[in-house]
């Protein structure tokens, strides 16, 4: 690692200007890559949550959810600075992981060029239970994203809908990396015990998606009837 990208690591990555990580992100470099995106869309749909459930404790409409909202709040307070220190962590390890694989093609010895590998896999296997923790938070904001768009304000369903969208579309990204890792992992104890996890969450998923859609169908359904009831009158 040069000393520039040395100091630019010292940076958190979430705190560069949005257009500097974009520009990360599409560089063509290993870090930060699609664990750290995957975090990243579980903290776009925490945010969008926390901004919900606030609007809505201004609405009258919302006084009989306003105990639920805020407690969905603190939780999902809760969950954000794990997915952030996820975010970093993940591309801090993977450009480890990168590091050791390209010592290990370039070892001279069967014997070097065996432990690199080894501390390659193992460092794999670390990032991929990185990969396993953003499912499991992003599948919590899948649920607080279903609630929150039944109980907040009817005007920031918008806000909820992209929410739950986030919220999916982090669990998928990671299902997706830890599929990778674990064939990468071949062989070892740690793909056998944990390939099936993968198949059960992908179920879980699915089944949390159908409830997401639900909010999709009955927001549409509104909007046929807004629409019909106009046409009516005129």
């Amino acid at each position: 690692m040069t000393e520039k990208q040395q100091d630019n690591r010292q940076v958190a990555l979430l705190d560069r200007s949005t257009g500097q990580l974009l520009n990360d992100f599409g560089a063509g470099k290993a870090s930060p890559g699609s664990g750290s995106a995957a975090a990243l869309m579980g903290l776009l749909a925490a945010k969008l949550l926390i901004t919900v459930c606030d609007k809505s404790a201004t609405k009258p409409e919302c006084k009989k959810n306003e105990n639920v909202l805020m407690y969905i709040k603190e939780q999902v307070l809760a969950i954000e600075p794990r997915l952030i220190e996820l975010f970093e962590k993940d591309a801090s390890e993977f450009d480890e992981v990168v590091a050791l694989r390209i010592a290990r093609d370039i070892a001279e010895s069967a014997q070097e060029k065996s432990k690199l590998s080894r501390q390659s896999q193992d460092l794999l296997e670390t990032a991929t239970d990185n990969a396993f923790h953003i499912i499991e938070l992003c599948m919590k904001l899948i649920d607080h994203g279903v609630v929150v768009f039944e109980s907040g304000w009817h005007a920031v369903r918008g806000d909820s809908g992209a929410a739950l969208s986030a919220a999916i579309a982090g669990v998928m990204s990671a299902i997706f990396i830890a599929n990778l890792n674990i064939k990468t992992l071949k062989g070892r104890k740690y793909a056998e015990d944990n390939l099936r996890r993968c198949d059960e969450l992908y179920k879980e998923l699915s089944a949390k998606q159908t409830k997401a859609f639900s909010c999709v169908t009955s927001l549409n359904a509104e909007a046929i009837a807004s629409i019909q009831i106009e046409l009516d009158g005129t």
